[in-house]
């Protein structure tokens, strides 16, 4: 883990990273006011740093980088964040490293679970994306023709696939899926040049899950900036996750468990309105 420590000679003793601290770890001693750093309570969050008027706190990674850009009106944020869509149509045009590079730190600043910070990335481009299609799709496949077997379809109905397999609208749309796929066509991906899967290891299934997609998130927020579409891909998800032999060949830990695939990519589609949306529920307490 990540080594702060506190800068005697530079500190003011201002006591902003005691009150910023969220593990008790920055102690004040009560003789001469010195702030600390003890390190077993510390989960090196760096918000001791990032609070820090004068850049008292060093790490042993190298200094903290600086925070740029002035703050966004409610207005702005409001319209840029409810005006993301999810892009299925894509330009063929190839992302630079440097862009994904970038969405990807983007991504490791967002908050996890005591910090643990315990997500991986699979970026897959090319050659990589198809590849994974026909895996995915091979996988859906053998379902479909399982699910044509009445005995077997009895059996699913009693399991996660029921809302599939109870629904001829629904297996129709799954044939069409295939037939597609054989087609040359991508139904499941899109053609899209980026793919990008989170992964976190089976023993943080607890936060694992919130972790990436609030990583996910900000990373696909951030991509509009760049004129960059994207698209949570769950069915890729779900087989990832059912059938461990598509891991295979795609640098995913065996004992991983894929939190979320998303695509990425250029597109030319102009969104002129917000989409109609029900109203999430709420109850107010006081």
């Amino acid at each position: 883990m990540m080594k702060l420590t506190i800068k005697q000679d530079t500190c003011t003793q201002c006591g902003l990273c005691f009150d910023e601290c969220p593990s008790g770890a920055v102690t004040k001693d009560s003789v001469d006011g010195a702030y600390t750093i003890f390190r077993p309570y510390c989960i090196a969050c760096s918000h001791c740093g990032m609070v820090c008027p004068v850049d008292a706190v060093e790490t042993d990674r190298g200094a903290f980088p600086e925070l740029k850009g002035g703050k966004l009106s409610p207005g702005t944020a409001e319209s840029f964040i409810r005006g993301r869509r999810s892009v299925r149509i894509y330009a063929g045009k190839d992302v630079p490293k440097e862009i994904i590079e970038n969405l990807l730190y983007t991504g490791s600043l967002t908050s996890t679970a005591s910090n643990r910070q315990e997500w991986k990335a699979v970026v897959l481009c090319g050659g990589s994306v198809q590849r994974l299609s026909d895996r995915v799709m091979d996988y859906y496949a053998g379902l479909l023709r399982m699910a044509k077997n009445p005995l077997v379809r009895g059996i699913l109905k009693f399991t996660e696939a029921s809302r599939y397999v109870t629904n001829p609208h629904a297996l129709t749309r799954f044939e069409s899926f295939i037939a597609r796929a054989k087609k040359g066509e991508d139904p499941l991906f899109f053609k899209a040049p980026v793919v990008v899967i989170l992964t976190a290891r089976r023993k943080e299934r607890s936060f694992g899950k919130t972790d990436c997609v609030l990583a996910g998130s900000a990373m696909m927020y951030t991509a509009q900036a760049y004129g960059l579409g994207s698209c949570m891909i769950g069915f890729a998800e779900r087989a990832l996750n059912l059938k461990k032999s598509i891991k295979t060949g795609f640098s995913i830990p065996e004992n991983d468990v894929v939190h979320l695939v998303f695509t990425l990519g250029y597109h030319n589609r102009r969104y002129f309105r917000l989409p109609v949306r029900k109203t999430m529920p709420v109850t107010f307490l006081e």
